[in-house]
């Protein structure tokens, strides 16, 4: 029989653990590379996307949380902190925008009809296809 530690004492490691996560968080990043071998994954990461035992497997670990359980872990975990942390990755929203902004700035609309529908067509057609392509662009 394999010697497992209690559920106390599992849980009383995790939660003092907590106490240094964050400087070795920081440690760990200072140090790691993962874009480079995030794109060797990638076909890896397609074919097993394609898997039936691996799309069931995400199926039933999403249908063991509900709504109500997601809702109160977003609640207690992500309200908390989201303000700082659109406030600490402000200018990198606005460099990400910049692309966006800049087809929209050039884009000229059709003028209108008379016809409300017509002009949802070409106006705001004409909107969501300046983002379409901008995000291709983006890669």
């Amino acid at each position: 029989m394999v010697k497992v530690k209690s559920n106390a004492d599992i849980k009383t490691n995790y939660v003092s653990g907590a106490n240094v996560a964050s400087t070795r968080y920081k440690q760990g990043v200072s140090t790691a590379d993962w874009q480079a071998p995030a794109l060797k994954g990638q076909a890896l990461y397609v074919a097993m996307m394609q898997q039936a035992d691996v799309l069931a497997r995400r199926a039933t670990g999403i249908g063991k949380e509900s709504d109500a359980a997601w809702r109160q872990a977003a609640t207690d975990k992500g309200a908390p902190i989201i303000g700082a942390r659109m406030i600490a990755s402000a200018d990198k929203q606005v460099a990400n925008f910049a692309p966006y902004k800049a087809a929209l700035e050039s884009l000229t609309l059709p003028d209108k009809t008379v016809d409300p529908m017509q002009n949802l067509i070409n106006r705001g057609g004409a909107v969501v296809m300046a983002l379409v392509n901008t995000k291709k662009q983006q890669g």
